[in-house]
């Protein structure tokens, strides 16, 4: 009870936390969306949507999604309204072309496939599964992965998380996942994983001949160490096609992958930026990284009895370390890093090593956190392949 109360708190001062956004959403013009402020948590508004770039994302799909969970728990129309409005725009740019950068799919589906389910709209579920098309344009078949920007010849571990809409798209069509399958199963070939379940956050192609020419860390503290959050993608990305899937092979790498990050937390659940720096505890913390596990393995609890006991009794620990000493009064996460990126972001302003920053999906999977801890049903979010009509 203490701990359910505790997230019902959360929860009031997450949706407190809204009302500035929603003020500005409210006043924007059709197109416009909020730009995220790394250094704040908070919003200033954008002229037009924009998913092409890395330095000009504005991360809509999580503001979106996080509206959504928001207004379900709360039966709150305002907040519904906002998230529409959100969802209207990203739909409309994204069934007419391929976004350039990859995580435009996390826009895809938080936005837009989560709002079908929220509203329960025809409209909105034909514009995601055109959307759903036009981002599949992306996928390189010759290597069968995502690459993180197209044309280029890099696969990150942090690309699972926009694959979201083909585990979604099959509850409409048959073999909808098939390209999130195919491009786990060859990051896995490739070597994205450790032997011992830790991770790599790259892998650069020789595009001549197919093969891995390195495997490395942009954002960790040595190509050979491991990067918190590129850690906790690889729990997100292997628990997800895991459920969309049923195939054991991946709950395989699911189990090893969270056992792993459970296994190599500091005392107090919450990871520094690298779990391999020395300079550790100098160094930044970074609870985003810890939010994305603690629901993978909240998920892996409830999909695998064998991990049920040791998965949901870290996941709850992670939460309730955040909830007591990382959430803000206005809902916003704190305390998270970027990681050490090379000069040309770092040069962009996207970091500011070793400067603390807040992370759009941080803010993001608390809340979804939090809106499992208070739920039973997790249907909303399911990725399991039964065909879902409106």
């Amino acid at each position: 009870m203490a701990r359910v109360d505790a997230a019902r708190r959360a929860m009031e001062r997450v949706r407190s936390g809204c009302e500035p956004v929603l003020d500005l959403l409210e006043q924007a013009p059709a197109g416009a969306v909020p730009k995220f402020s790394y250094l704040t948590g908070g919003y200033t508004l954008d002229t037009e949507y924009r998913p092409d770039a890395w330095a000009t994302f504005q991360w809509t799909g999580f503001l979106a999604g996080r509206l959504w969970l928001v207004a379900r728990h709360f039966g709150d129309d305002r907040v519904a309204a906002a998230a529409g409005k959100l969802t209207r725009t990203v739909a409309d740019r994204l069934r007419q072309r391929p976004p350039g950068f990859s995580a435009a799919g996390s826009d895809l589906f938080y936005a837009v496939c989560l709002g079908s389910r929220c509203v329960e709209d025809t409209a909105l579920v034909e514009a995601g599964l055109d959307a759903v098309d036009r981002y599949a344009e992306n996928f390189d078949p010759p290597l069968g992965i995502f690459f993180q920007v197209p044309g280029v010849n890099r696969a990150v571990i942090d690309t699972g998380l926009n694959l979201l809409p083909f585990y979604w798209s099959a509850g409409f069509r048959p073999g909808g996942a098939r390209i999130a399958v195919d491009h786990n199963t060859n990051l896995l070939r490739y070597g994205i994983v450790r032997p011992d379940g830790s991770t790599y956050q790259a892998i650069e192609f020789d595009l001549a001949s197919g093969e891995p020419a390195r495997r490395w860390n942009m954002q960790g503290y040595s190509d050979e160490s491991t990067w918190a959050r590129g850690q906790s993608w690889a729990l997100h990305n292997y628990v997800n096609v895991y459920e969309a899937s049923g195939d054991p092979h991946f709950l395989d790498v699911a189990r090893r992958v969270c056992r792993w990050y459970v296994e190599n937390l500091p005392a107090d659940s919450v990871p520094f930026y690298d779990f391999a720096d020395p300079a550790a505890p100098g160094v930044p913390r970074d609870s985003c990284s810890a939010t994305i596990a603690a629901n993978a393995l909240l998920r892996l609890a409830r999909l695998d009895p064998e991990s049920a006991a040791w998965a949901r009794s870290a996941g709850e620990a992670i939460v309730d370390e955040l909830l007591a000493n990382y959430l803000s009064p206005g809902g916003v996460l704190l305390h998270s890093s970027w990681g050490r990126l090379p000069p040309e972001k770092a040069g962009a302003g996207i970091s500011r090593f070793p400067l603390e920053d807040v992370m759009p999906y941080g803010n993001y999977w608390i809340v979804e956190a939090l809106y499992r801890r208070l739920h039973d049903d997790w249907g909303l979010l399911s990725l399991s392949p039964e065909k879902r009509t409106v």
